[in-house]
């Protein structure tokens, strides 16, 4: 059943755009904020989501089809991808079918990384698996940015890393090796990501300590 979501800074809600299913991503209006500089504040995030959705697609990664880019209401209106986030989805299948999922999710990061894409949301619930694509989809890039750092590289893998191994402990240990393994077959940064992924681990282990 579709359902609307509403986010921090946003709401989803599910809509036919020229007959098609779509999802329309909604920015809506805090009043906290100076009026004017709230709406150029959407506005800039809408347009800042919508060429990162393009950019991760010409990258090779599956992003949802951009049908239209409302700015005056801060909205973009997206194809609605008919699947089951990876979150559920790990839960109900095969170990053969979560080693090739997550190599494949693996290799779909080093595609963004090596495009200086960082999601910054990457989690299972942001990525969705279409019984009809071999392909996953990737989803809401609204916290998004480009970058070339290897620290930010490595952040990005530590939050899918610590969601792995909070939502999904039972399968971890051979799900982040596939993960890892998907990566390097991709990544032009692949030689010095896991050192990176343990100094970035160590400042967290050290942060939650004090």
């Amino acid at each position: 059943m579709k359902k609307d979501l509403r986010g921090a800074e946003s709401k989803l809600f599910f809509k036919k755009w020229f007959n098609l299913p779509a999802l329309h991503k909604v920015r809506f209006p805090k009043s906290y904020r100076i009026k004017e500089l709230d709406f150029q504040f959407r506005k800039s995030r809408t347009i800042h989501e919508a060429k990162l959705l393009a950019k991760a697609k010409e990258a090779g990664v599956r992003t949802p089809i951009i049908y239209e880019i409302d700015i005056s209401n801060t909205t973009l209106v997206l194809e609605y991808i008919d699947g089951e986030i990876l979150k559920t989805l790990l839960t109900k299948i095969s170990k053969k079918e979560i080693q090739e999922i997550c190599e494949q999710l693996g290799k779909d990061v080093g595609k963004l990384h090596n495009a200086g894409i960082i999601h910054g949301d990457l989690t299972t619930s942001n990525i969705i698996k279409s019984p009809k694509e071999k392909q996953l989809t990737f989803i809401d890039f609204g916290l998004g940015y480009i970058s070339n750092r290897l620290e930010d590289f490595g952040i990005d893998l530590f939050l899918l890393e610590r969601a792995f191994r909070n939502t999904h402990s039972t399968i971890f240990v051979e799900a982040w090796k596939m993960v890892i393994k998907g990566y390097k077959k991709i990544s032009t940064h692949s030689k010095n990501i896991e050192n990176k992924l343990l100094e970035i681990s160590s400042r967290g282990r050290y942060s939650e300590r004090m």
